[in-house]
């Protein structure tokens, strides 16, 4: 079991490149079986918990400009290697192999790995901030606490967007 993961949240948290992660009370390593007694979760693990719920929000929202974008990149990709080989069919029709209708074709490869590379990295991401999210649950779950968080996305300006939240912790320490 990763022990860290408790301290991630607590703010007892030192860290250092010389011992890594360890208890601001004891000056040591972290050292309990399931849940510390000891853990203080206050204002860093209310910022943690916001924060990776906020990211892994942000990227649900791109799920449907992702498939639109993947499903129109996959038809100008297949339009083009369909028309390269079209071309190659019917105005070629000399039974020579010719360069254009392959180059044509070639280059309709490129929108499909525009396609499929927006799609795989959607779905990398959808992973990583959904792993994050669940360890931090995981993690709230051994001290029987719950959360409830409400977000707020503002209008888009410039690349800088504002986000609302509103969370409501239940048990913590009672």
């Amino acid at each position: 079991m990763n022990l860290a993961r408790h301290c991630n949240l607590c703010d007892h948290q030192k860290v250092n490149l010389k011992d890594g992660t360890t208890c601001g009370l004891t000056n040591r390593k972290p050292e309990f079986n399931k849940t510390c007694s000891k853990i203080a979760l206050n204002e860093k693990f209310q910022n943690q918990l916001k924060t990776v719920n906020i990211e892994y929000q942000k990227v649900k929202r791109t799920k449907t400009v992702t498939y639109i974008y993947f499903g129109v990149f996959l038809i100008i990709g297949l339009a083009v290697i369909i028309g390269g080989y079209l071309l190659g069919k019917y105005a070629f029709d000399s039974g020579v192999v010719s360069t254009v209708p392959l180059i044509i074709m070639g280059v309709g490869l490129v929108p499909l790995g525009m396609a499929f590379g927006t799609l795989n990295k959607f779905h990398q991401e959808v992973s990583n901030t959904k792993r994050k999210k669940d360890t931090i649950d995981e993690v709230l779950n051994m001290y029987r606490i719950n959360y409830e968080i409400d977000i707020k996305f503002g209008k888009k300006y410039h690349g800088t967007q504002k986000v609302y939240t509103d969370l409501n912790v239940k048990g913590l320490y009672g």
